[in-house]
């Protein structure tokens, strides 16, 4: 707002820069040195509107970023983002030589008004109000929003113009990386991932298109890296379980059934036993019960049992995957040791993960 209002001041003042210069300036539009000076200062003003935008343009476009439409873009993403790689790399040494080739150009400028209009402030006032318009604010404007399309572009003009530069711009810009460190992309930490997904889902009107479940999904995957066991187990209080001396009859494999388990663990000792003091020796698979008639009663201890594995209720959830995946056993108790006159007891919670209901 503010160069916005500086440039409305300037226009203002314009009628009477105007009546100054035909005052005390006679300017020879006949002469040709007038009008190559005048093709000059267009070419001046274009070439710093291009410089301008580019500084913008570029620097706005960090390594990650361009890593990420380099290799998941489209066809003409990457092909562009692959383009402007090898010149945003030194990030210091871009900044650099763009800025002192806007620096000369802006300094030419009023040079070159003031051999035309022979007086100092008619040529900066002619010089500043056309830098600000048509070399920062129209330049500026377009790169913000197409950076990536014209920064392919001029991807090779600008290497050609490192090359040209390096001499001087080198050392500025290793005393940069010396005093604010050498620049990379952005990496983002695992609770602003999740906001981003998440905005990315709240936002889709704005071309978001990521569906609810599909964030949910991704949270939980990010999830997984911060809990542990502790986080995802369910308490033994709350476990469906089975004494080994249990017998198989019709009402135990209704029980069995209505509980909707796939896998109930068995512990060693009477039914009524307390839940601080029941030892779990294994794992009832209920599709194994399949072949067996209610009317047999079959012993429990007669089945055969799956295995139960003690994990450390500390251990991550990634960990905890990997152990899924490497198959053998779907569940798993995390112990808990407390002591009770000197005696101890094995307090042991039941988890439920990777997709199965136990």
């Amino acid at each position: 707002m503010t160069l916005l209002t500086s440039v409305i001041a300037l226009l203002s003042l314009l009628p009477l820069v105007a009546r100054a210069a035909d005052e005390t300036t006679s300017i020879n539009t006949n002469d040709p040195i007038f009008w190559v000076k005048i093709v000059v200062i267009i070419i001046l003003v274009i070439l710093s509107g291009i410089v301008a935008g580019l500084t913008l343009g570029l620097m706005s476009l960090d390594e990650t970023n361009l890593a990420i439409l380099a290799n998941s873009g489209t066809e003409l993403q990457r092909k562009r983002a692959k383009r402007i790689v090898p010149i945003r790399k030194n990030g210091h040494l871009l900044l650099t030589t763009l800025l002192l080739t806007n620096t000369v150009i802006n300094e030419t400028l009023p040079v070159l008004f003031d051999s035309i209009f022979g007086g100092g402030f008619i040529a900066v006032i002619a010089s500043t109000v056309l830098l600000v318009i048509f070399s920062e604010i129209i330049p500026q404007a377009v790169c913000s929003r197409h950076g990536l399309a014209i920064g392919s572009f001029f991807a090779w003009p600008v290497r050609i113009l490192i090359y040209a530069l390096f001499i001087v711009a080198w050392p500025i810009a290793k005393v940069l990386d010396m005093l604010l460190g050498s620049q990379h992309g952005v990496l983002y930490r695992s609770a602003e991932l999740k906001e981003l997904i998440a905005l990315h889902a709240t936002t889709q009107e704005k071309g978001g298109d990521l569906t609810t479940d599909a964030v949910t999904i991704l949270q939980g995957a990010l999830d997984l890296q911060e809990k542990s066991v502790v986080h995802a187990m369910t308490d033994i209080k709350d476990v469906f379980m089975l004494s080994i001396n249990t017998t198989l009859d019709r009402k135990t494999m209704t029980r069995i059934m209505r509980s909707g388990h796939s896998r109930i663990p068995i512990f060693d000792g009477p039914a009524d036993q307390p839940l601080d003091q029941r030892n779990i020796i294994g794992v009832l698979l209920v599709k194994s019960l399949i072949l067996l008639d209610p009317d047999d009663n079959t012993p429990l201890k007669d089945v055969k049992l799956g295995t139960m594995t003690a994990i450390s209720p500390k251990m991550n959830l990634f960990e905890l995957l990997n152990v899924f995946q490497e198959g053998g056993s779907k569940c798993f108790c995390a112990p808990f040791f407390t002591c009770h006159n000197s005696n101890t007891n094995l307090f042991c919670l039941f988890l439920r993960s990777y997709g199965y209901r136990c």
